[in-house]
């Protein structure tokens, strides 16, 4: 009877050990692993664009590479993908907003760098002048609703005088601008006077140039192919133009800006098909 007595008060021991200690036990291994931070991180290096870092999804992944792509690649800016897709990462607000925050190396004299650990946005670079980095960290500002804190380092370069950066002379502003013009035009969505993601970029290049010779007379002249009626064409080209001046102006610029819509009168290629239609449909900036 003794030996009963403790064999049953042992197993009575055992059951609560297991109510006290097996629960604790499978709760910790079911509880979830906290996700680890997305990051981003893009730079200029060697004459190309780098961009590496850890994002949640592939979509996220594809919508910045495609902007820098559009952005710089076509401007013959190599584009370095060493981002990775860890499905380990969590979602982050910001992420979306990576596309919107690589148009502002075209606005550095000296192309600088993003960094993004999750908790902050670390923007470094040089610029020609204060209003470059207000634009600059307004471009950025969206990562503070997103959760990031902005960390500013972004420097204005010192100038030939006490007021001014140094004025682009006529000859080499106008050979500027034929070489962005010649890798990427200016370009709208079909058949409108909008200008679309890709035009937007192009000219972000422009505004980066002309600011340096704010005083200079600019001409913009449109023209499209010659497909479709005359006059349709004529007006279209002038809507372009003033389209192109609108988005200089809203973005600061001072030039006097004279607008000229050509239509199809000029074109440069006299093809029918569709690489010799493209051709003729282009924007002009003259000095």
């Amino acid at each position: 009877m003794r030996r009963a007595g403790i064999f049953t008060g042992g197993i009575v021991a055992l059951i609560l050990l297991a109510v006290v200690c097996i629960p604790r036990h499978l709760s910790s291994s079911s509880r979830p692993v906290a996700a680890a931070p997305a990051s981003f991180y893009a730079s200029f290096q060697q004459g190309g664009l780098v961009l590496h870092g850890s994002l949640p999804t592939e979509r996220s992944k594809a919508s910045i590479l495609e902007q820098a792509h559009t952005l710089y690649a076509k401007t013959g800016i190599r584009v370095i993908d060493q981002v990775i897709v860890d499905k380990q990462v969590g979602a982050a607000a910001w992420v979306d907003n990576v596309p919107h925050f690589l148009p502002i190396f075209g606005m550095m004299v000296e192309r600088g760098s993003i960094i993004i650990d999750g908790r902050s946005l670390v923007v470094t670079g040089q610029v020609g002048g204060s209003r470059e980095k207000a634009e600059i960290l307004q471009a950025v500002a969206p990562a503070i609703r997103a959760g990031l804190r902005i960390e500013d380092r972004v420097v204005v370069a010192p100038t030939t005088s006490s007021s001014s950066p140094a004025v682009v002379p006529l000859s080499a502003l106008q050979l500027l601008l034929n070489q962005v013009l010649a890798k990427s035009s200016i370009e709208f969505e079909p058949k409108s006077a909008v200008i679309s993601i890709k035009g937007q970029a192009v000219l972000d290049q422009i505004i980066v140039l002309l600011r340096r010779a704010p005083d200079t007379p600019i001409e913009i002249a449109s023209h499209t192919d010659t497909v479709g009626e005359a006059e349709y064409n004529m007006q279209l080209s002038r809507r372009r133009a003033e389209a192109v001046k609108q988005y200089l102006i809203n973005h600061g610029l001072t030039n006097p800006f004279a607008t000229i819509g050509y239509g199809s009168t000029r074109p440069l290629s006299q093809g029918k098909q569709q690489p010799g239609l493209q051709h003729n449909e282009r924007i002009e900036l003259l000095t």
